[in-house]
């Protein structure tokens, strides 16, 4: 029995000595990880048939080679403009050493979480790329990226990948090497957006020998041809976002130095509803025979034909040059005043029953189209858009009312905020508001009339859907259709619940400052 037993725990301790030895060595394993990273690892591969000698560079070596180091001038596609500083290898020394064929036509940049930028040779090695110290105008805190600033000054810049840098700053202490490797390049104009090609941790280079596409070439509406006076010309291509539209109506043909028509892009149309009309606003008024010359420039292809537009006013002679230029110019302000009484001209709302009052609203600039030139009369509407066309129709003075949690950082804070005070607006609770909900019909009638601050109706509606109709926004409705700001449907329901669409929404503000 004892023999037993001394046997047994001979071996429990054997077993314990091993298993003991097992977990040091995994230990061991895990707590020296110089062993693993040795090799410093790969930081960038070059490669592709556009280059003799593919190439991998470790951070290490690319620290090794000669720095390049300057500020950078960059507005984005929102847009807005920003300062940055950039310390790293000139992408040409790179290209070099991995022998860059003569053939070589695209450059690829990958980044490590698979985003990507395509740029011509052209483009990124051979135009001259600049840093504006006066790109912001006189104001140095001015961060509107369709604001025209100065190009006195410009520095020519080399397009580098960054090793350490910052972004809303010119100070080189605050560089860091989060973002790195950061694609940075200069601008070919003032105006150029390039923030959107700063491509973050890059780590691989593809040099392609394949013709690049060329950009599809802008279409405007109206098309060439006899037109009324005040005619606005909207001009549009296929993507309207980094594919940037230059123009000119002077006769000559237009550049990257032109003035751009598209500048907020459309991946920020729903976000940016306020200002996307006066910002991307049609071309006008046409008062006198008119030539319009545009071209598609963006990143990745070679430029768009150039098209020409040719506009006719009855009665009226030539006189080039005499047409409103696009926002940034100096007399934009005056331009946003003559625009207010001038007719507008959208592609798809002629026939709609709403048409009458959409063209009012937008003509007082209380609402936009798009700038394809569309209104999109039975899209949905937001409660912080119809907020802001309240406000704006009805000129209440903008003051700091409340600031629920869910507005703090959108774009019409300061116009929520504005209906709040006056009494337009209620959140669902303290701190939320859903400004990005869909405006339902009975909280249109309820915001509508308390703007147009109508007697509340003693009359209860009268719908088959009646039941429907929440008890806070009862005398609303019921207030609103008395005094004919909003009717019922067809079927006798005025479907309380269900979303208003943008032409509701225009007509019963027009109905309410006709009433």
């Amino acid at each position: 029995m004892q023999a037993e037993y001394l046997q047994s725990k001979k071996w429990f301790y054997g077993f314990l000595i091993t298993v003991l030895g097992l977990l040091f060595l995994g230990v061991f394993n895990l707590t020296t990880p110089a062993v693993a990273l040795a090799a410093d690892p790969v930081s960038l591969e070059i490669t592709g048939d556009g280059v003799s000698t593919p190439l991998t560079f470790t951070s290490a070596e690319l620290q090794t080679m000669e720095q390049y180091q300057h500020v950078y001038s960059a507005i984005n596609t929102w847009p807005t403009k920003k300062w940055y500083v950039g310390k790293g290898v000139k992408l040409r020394d790179l290209l070099e050493r991995a022998g860059m064929v003569e053939e070589a036509m695209l450059v690829k940049f990958t980044s490590s979480d698979g985003y990507t930028v395509t740029l011509t040779v052209e483009e990124l090695l051979k135009d001259k790329r600049y840093y504006f110290p006066g790109f912001k105008g006189d104001n140095p805190k001015e961060s509107d990226g369709y604001t025209q600033g100065s190009s006195a000054g410009a520095e020519e810049v080399e397009p580098i990948l960054a090793l350490v840098s910052v972004e809303g700053s010119i100070n080189p202490e605050y560089m860091n090497d989060l973002n790195s490797l950061l694609l940075m390049l200069g601008q070919r104009a003032v105006t150029e957006q390039n923030g959107n090609l700063f491509s973050k941790y890059v780590n691989k280079i593809e040099v392609l020998t394949t013709e690049p596409e060329k950009w599809d070439k802008p279409q405007a509406n109206p098309e060439s041809g006899n037109v009324p006076a005040g005619s606005m010309v909207a001009l549009s291509n296929a993507h309207m976002d980094d594919d940037k539209i230059y123009y000119t109506m002077d006769g000559s043909n237009p550049t990257v130095n032109s003035p751009m028509y598209n500048w907020i892009s459309k991946r920020w149309w729903s976000a940016r509803g306020d200002v996307l009309g006066k910002i991307n606003h049609p071309l006008g008024p046409i008062k006198n025979n008119t030539t319009i010359k545009a071209i598609t420039i963006g990143p990745g292809k070679y430029d768009s034909d150039v098209v020409t537009f040719s506009y006719q006013v009855a009665g009226a002679g030539s006189e080039a040059g005499t047409e409103t230029a696009a926002p940034g110019a100096e007399d934009q302000k005056n331009e946003e005043e003559q625009k207010k009484d001038q007719p507008i001209t959208l592609n798809d709302v002629a026939a709609h029953w709403a048409l009458n009052s959409i063209n009012e609203l937008v003509a007082q600039g209380c609402i936009s189209g798009y700038p394809d030139g569309s209104f999109r009369p039975d899209s949905t509407i937001t409660r912080a858009e119809f907020a802001t066309v309240l406000v704006k129709t009805f000129e209440f003075e903008h003051n700091s009312g409340k600031t629920f949690a869910d507005t703090a950082a959108h774009w019409a804070k300061d116009y929520i905020a504005t209906a709040a005070a006056n009494g337009l607006v209620n959140g669902y609770t303290d701190d939320a508001f859903g400004p990005d909900d869909l405006i339902t019909r009975e909280q249109m009638a309820v915001m509508i009339v308390k703007a147009a601050k109508l007697a509340p109706s003693a009359e209860k509606a009268q719908f088959a859907d009646s039941s429907g109709i929440s008890g806070w926004a009862g005398e609303a409705i019921a207030t609103a259709t008395k005094n004919g700001l909003m009717r019922g449907y067809s079927d006798n329901t005025v479907r309380p619940g269900g979303n208003a669409t943008r032409a509701e929404a225009v007509t019963v503000i027009i109905n309410a400052l006709n009433n």
